[in-house]
């Protein structure tokens, strides 16, 4: 297999490509096992491909996925013995900001415009204030109302697919909001 790389985002650390005897596209991402750093390639469709190239941002869910092993499926080449990790521990604050755009988006979607409004707010502050926006996310959850119990509508129509990406992503904002006091450090 040849694969050729057609963009790379340094910012999110993944690229897109085309496999050149098969004619797949492709989402990379480079991952070391500590001895080699390499790629591992995912096999997407041609929509995501073109989609991903002209909003590179929201191809950041799949990334997540593939850092985590959550998309294993779609490996063009399966892992030797020895397979290598991302590296990635965390997120990065753009990742973060990425996040709460689309949480942002799909609440204002399913007709939740406070809770959009007060992502939003989180999210302009982001870069100056990482810590206090972390404390003021990780308000957000528990007890009832919560930012958890949401279920998106439209016209009295349940939003399945946009429900289950919005729990999804503010399972990584809560992940990120609760790092710190997991690694032995209280948000301020």
């Amino acid at each position: 297999m040849t694969f050729s790389d057609t963009f790379t985002s340094l910012e999110f650390r993944f690229s897109l490509g085309n496999e050149t005897s098969t004619n797949r596209r492709y989402l990379s991402i480079p991952v070391s096992n500590g001895l080699v750093d390499y790629e591992e390639h995912y096999a997407i469709e041609d929509a995501h491909f073109d989609a991903w190239m002209l909003e590179p941002s929201a191809a950041l869910p799949m990334v997540i996925r593939c850092r985590r092993r959550q998309m294993d499926h779609a490996l063009m080449i399966a892992p030797g013995a020895n397979r290598g990790a991302s590296g990635e521990r965390g997120f990065s604050v753009a990742e973060i900001a990425t996040i709460m755009e689309r949480i942002a988006a799909l609440l204002r979607d399913g007709h939740c415009p406070s809770w959009a409004d007060g992502i939003e707010a989180q999210r302009a502050r982001l870069s100056h204030s990482s810590d206090e926006v972390r404390r003021n996310i990780l308000g957000m959850y528990g007890g009832m109302g919560s930012i958890c119990d949401l279920v998106l509508y439209s016209d009295g129509v349940l939003l399945r697919q946009a429900t289950d990406e919005l729990h999804e992503l503010l399972g990584w904002l809560h992940e990120w909001g609760s790092s710190r006091c997991r690694s032995g450090l209280a948000p301020r």
